[in-house]
C-alpha cells in the first residue's frame, strides 16, 4: 500500500518508507538524539549544552513544520517530532501530559519514541505542582536514553539544600532506569540529594555518562547507616566532580574501584582547596584506564603543576588534557606535561585579554614538556578571533619567537593559529 500526499494525480505517490527515510535525514542531528559514546568537544559544559539546545530547537522547528504539510506527513512524522522533547516553560508541561496521551499510527503512546528529554527551565516561578507534572511525564518516557536537567529553585526551597524533589527521581529510576545513559544536572540548580541518586545509579546499569557533581544536602545523609553505597558502574565511561562534594562518589569500601569503565573525568578544582589526599586515592583507584582529563581549575597557578604530577603518577594512559583557567595568567612556565599526553586543550574563561596575558601565554607554551605532544589548541572561538584581530603583530612576534615550541598551535577547529 502507498500513501500520496496530494490529489493531483500528476504526482507519483511514494512509498511511506521513503518518506520516513526523508524526514529522518530532515531531522536528525547525529549524536544527540542517541548515546553513541563520549562527547568529543572539548568547550565547557554550559557552552556546549547552549550549542546542542540550538540545534534540538531548530530540528523541532523542522519537525512542527513537516507534521503540518497533511495530514498523511502527520501520521508518519509523528514519532519524530517526540524523539526528542524539550520544555523551557512550566506553563507548557500541562499540555504537554495530555499530548503524551495520544498514540502514534503504530498504536503506542507517543512518548514510547521519546529518547531525549531536555528541561530547562529559568522561570523563577516554578511551583511544586510543576514538579509533580514533570514526574508523570517522565512516567511516559519507557525508553528514555538522554536526559539533561536545569532547574529553578521552588518558592519555599532552603537556599542550601536545594534538592529537586524525589518524586522526578524516582519516576526516572522506575521508568527508564534500564535504558537510561546520559544524565546530567550539572548547570542545575536544583539537583538529587546522595541517597535518590544512588538510587538512579542503582536502577540504571547502563548508565554511561554521569554528569551531576553536586548532590543535595538531605537530612537522611546524617545517618551513616542508612547510607546507600556507591554501585560499581560497569558501563561508565564518563563522570563529572566537583573538588567539595567528591565524597559523594567514594565507596564504603575506599580500596575498591567502582568505576572499572571509566574513560573520561571531568573534575572542577574550586576554593576551598580539596582534601589532597582523598583526592589521590580516587585517582590512583579509579582512573588508571582514563584517556580524557577535564579539568576546571580555579585555584592558585602555582598548584596546577601538582595536578599535573597527579596525572603523571597515576592515569598512564591519559592522551587528551583540557584544562579550563580564568586567565592566561594562570599558566605558569616551565610547566610538565603527563609523558603520555598528546592533545592540549586550553581555554581562557576572561575574553579579550590585555596583551600581558598573551605573552604570559606564550612564555608558557615555549617552556612547557610534553614529550608526545603533538597539540595545543585554543578552545574558544571568541578568544581566538580577538587574538587575531587586536593583537595580530604581537600574536605574530611570539609565533615568530617560538622556534622551541615543536607542536602544533590550533584555533578552536583545528586550523593553525597563524598560516
Amino acid at each position: 500500500m502507498t500513501l500520496a500526499i496530494s490529489h493531483d494525480s500528476t504526482v507519483p505517490p511514494f512509498p511511506p518508507e521513503l518518506w520516513i527515510t526523508i524526514f529522518s535525514l530532515a531531522t536528525d542531528i547525529p549524536g544527540l538524539l542517541s548515546y553513541d559514546g563520549p562527547n568529543s568537544s572539548d568547550l565547557p559544559r554550559p557552552l556546549l549544552k547552549e550549542h546542542e539546545h540550538k540545534l534540538l530547537k531548530k530540528s523541532l522547528i523542522t519537525k512542527r513544520n513537516i507534521i503540518l504539510v497533511c495530514k498523511t506527513w502527520n501520521a508518519l512524522a509523528t514519532n519524530f517530532l517526540y524523539q526528542s522533547v524539550l520544555v523551557t516553560r512550566p506553563a507548557t508541561l500541562s499540555s504537554l501530559l495530555v499530548a503524551l496521551g495520544g498514540r502514534s499510527s503504530g498504536a503506542v503512546h507517543v512518548g514510547w519514541w521519546t529518547r531525549r528529554l531536555d528541561v530547562l527551565v529559568q522561570d523563577d516561578h516554578c511551583e511544586a505542582s510543576h514538579y509533580a507534572l514533570l514526574a508523570n511525564i517522565i512516567r511516559r518516557f519507557p525508553n528514555l536514553s538522554i536526559v539533561n536537567l536545569s532547574m529553578p529553585m521552588l518558592p519555599d526551597n532552603d537556599s542550601w539544600l536545594r534538592q529537586l524533589p524525589e518524586s522526578v527521581v524516582m519516576a526516572l529510576a522506575e521508568s527508564c532506569g534500564p535504558s537510561l545513559r546520559v544524565f546530567d544536572c550539572s548547570e542545575s540548580i536544583l539537583r538529587p540529594c546522595r541517597e535518590d541518586l544512588m538510587k538512579l545509579i542503582i536502577a540504571a546499569p547502563n548508565l554511561s555518562v554521569l554528569h551531576c557533581p553536586i548532590c543535595s544536602p538531605s537530612t537522611r545523609d546524617k545517618s551513616p547507616s542508612a547510607r546507600l553505597d556507591v554501585p560499581v558502574m560497569t558501563k561508565l565511561q564518563s563522570l563529572s566532580l566537583m573538588s567539595v562534594f567528591l565524597r559523594d562518589y567514594l565507596p564504603d569500601d575506599r580500596d575498591a574501584n567502582h568505576f572499572p569503565a571509566l574513560r573520561k573525568l571531568t573534575y572542577d578544582c574550586i576554593p576551598p582547596p580539596f582534601l589532597d589526599h582523598t583526592w589521590k586515592h580516587f585517582v590512583r583507584l579509579s582512573c588508571a584506564n582514563v584517556t580524557t582529563v577535564h579539568l576546571d581549575y580555579s585555584l592558585q597557578a602555582d598548584r596546577l603543576q601538582k595536578e599535573l604530577d597527579l596525572l603523571s603518577e597515576c592515569c598512564l594512559s591519559l592522551n587528551d588534557l583540557v584544562v579550563y583557567i580564568r586567565s592566561w595568567t594562570e599558566i605558569n612556565p616551565n610547566l610538565i606535561l603527563p609523558p603520555s599526553v598528546s592533545y592540549l586543550g586550553l581555554y581562557s574563561k576572561l575574553r579579550k585579554a590585555p596583551s600581558f596575558h598573551i605573552m604570559q601565554l606564550f612564555a608558557a607554551l615555549r617552556t612547557i614538556s610534553g614529550s608526545k605532544l603533538k597539540t595545543v589548541r585554543l578552545l574558544h572561538a571568541d578568544t581566538v578571533e580577538d587574538l587575531r584581530e587586536n593583537s595580530r603583530d604581537l600574536l605574530q612576534g611570539e609565533l615568530a619567537d617560538s622556534t622551541r615550541i615543536t607542536f602544533r598551535i590550533e584555533d578552536y577547529e583545528g586550523h593553525l593559529l597563524m598560516t
